[in-house]
């Protein structure tokens, strides 16, 4: 099993949570965490996409994640789309997307995928709101590619 980037403590601020008490963020608080959760992880998201091995296991365990969530939601459902991008560039069929766009949704997804959660997705309702928070920043911050890959494909097909 690999070491995560995600520490508990940057976790516990993403969700508003100290002290074991959740406190109500507004949506732009939440950003900014999930923003700074996402550029502290290029690192190791950098390592992951160099090696094959590693990336084939992280989307393999995105897609399990995913197949138990009931209801993903609207940011967790744009997931598969981050999936098919990342695989299209592993298999060097899309390489039109900057390096820092796939280290950005590595990220995201190495997140996702994360045993350590401090809000466990066993709980529904609640479990996911730092998962979709992470995944909404990385949307965000990715969308101009995403969109284009999107325009790829429709071209391609």
């Amino acid at each position: 099993m690999y070491r995560y980037f995600i520490t508990v403590k940057q976790i516990r601020e993403l969700c508003g949570i100290i002290n074991q008490e959740v406190y109500t963020m507004n949506t732009e608080d939440i950003k900014k965490q999930a923003d700074g959760i996402l550029a502290g992880g290029k690192e190791k998201a950098a390592a992951f996409l160099e090696d094959g091995g590693k990336m084939d296991q992280l989307l393999e365990q995105v897609e399990e994640k995913l197949e138990t969530v009931p209801k993903a939601g609207v940011y967790l459902a744009e997931v598969p789309r981050m999936i098919a991008l990342l695989k299209d560039y592993i298999q060097k069929d899309y390489t039109e997307v900057p390096k820092s766009t796939l280290i950005m949704i590595v990220a995201a997804l190495l997140y996702l995928v994360n045993p350590k959660d401090i809000i466990p997705d066993k709980y529904i309702g609640v479990g996911l709101i730092d998962d979709a928070a992470v995944v909404a920043a990385c949307i965000a911050l990715t969308k101009k590619e995403l969109d284009a890959y999107d325009a790829w494909k429709e071209a391609k097909a």
